[in-house]
Order: C-alpha cells, then sequence, then structure tokens
C-alpha cells in the first residue's frame, strides 16, 4: 500500500481552509502556498478583456449557464456580470461522491479602459463563454490626423 507522505499537512490544511473561506485571497497569493486547485473556490467568472481601435471585447467563462441565468449591465463607466448557477440536481437513489462545482449567486464588476455607447453593446452566450462588445464613443475612437 501506498501512503502519501506530506511534509506540512497541517500548514497547508490552514491555507486551504482561507482559501476556501476567501476567494479573493487568490488573487493576492496566487499558487504560492500550493493549494490544490480544486480547493480554490471562485464564485465569479474568470474574465478576458481585450481592447481593439472601435471596441472592447469582454470574454467571461460561465460554462453551465444559459442567457437566462445571466445579467449585464454599464453604468459609470463599470461593467457587471451577474447571475446564478443553480444548484445541481441528482438522480433518485444516488448521493454525491464529489461535487464540487460552485452554486449561488456570482458577481464580477471591471473597469472599462473607455467610454462606451452604451446603445450599440452586444452579447452573446455560446458553449458557456459571455462575450460583450462594448463599442467606444466617437469622442474617443483615435483618429488621424492630417497635416495642412
Amino acid at each position: 500500500m501506498l501512503i502519501r507522505f506530506e511534509r506540512f499537512p497541517r500548514s497547508r490544511r490552514l491555507f486551504e481552509d482561507l482559501f476556501n473561506f476567501n476567494p479573493y485571497i487568490d488573487s493576492l497569493f496566487g499558487d504560492s502556498f500550493g493549494a490544490a486547485p480544486a480547493l480554490r473556490v471562485r464564485n465569479y467568472p474568470l474574465i478576458d478583456l481585450a481592447e481593439y481601435d472601435d471596441q472592447s471585447v469582454v470574454t467571461a467563462e460561465l460554462p453551465g449557464l444559459n442567457k437566462d441565468d445571466v445579467k449585464i449591465s454599464v453604468q459609470n463607466g463599470t461593467l457587471t456580470i451577474s447571475g446564478e448557477r443553480k444548484p445541481h440536481t441528482l438522480p433518485e437513489n444516488s448521493t454525491w461522491v464529489r461535487n464540487e462545482r460552485w452554486t449561488g449567486d456570482f458577481s464580477r464588476s471591471i473597469q472599462l479602459p473607455h467610454e462606451v455607447n452604451v446603445d450599440k453593446i452586444s452579447a452573446e452566450l455560446t458553449n458557456g463563454v459571455l462575450t460583450v462588445k462594448l463599442f467606444k464613443t466617437e469622442e474617443v475612437k483615435a483618429r488621424e490626423i492630417h497635416i495642412n
């Protein structure tokens, strides 16, 4: 029989409990303490933000959600993605052996790098990936100036 040796089992458990208690601590320390990825709970979507000449595109990971579970708002230069991941159901006469997917409310807000034309915002949720296109207002678009 093979037994896994843990050099500092108590201290590691302390940090894993800390990450489970407050997922924002993960952003401060990263993987410094070696907590197992499955033990780091994130109840907010991971996002990417890319800026182009005429727009910014936000991409968020929302696996297992449909468009009715997600709300998007823009106010005072801040984009907020929020919603609810509903609890998972089990068939009758079954029990969880392992249940790591989080459920409940979530919210993620990011400051946008430019003013947004709110009438042109578009959003699409495909295969668990939310794509939000935020077009720049005419005032903030880069313009080439011709020299006379």
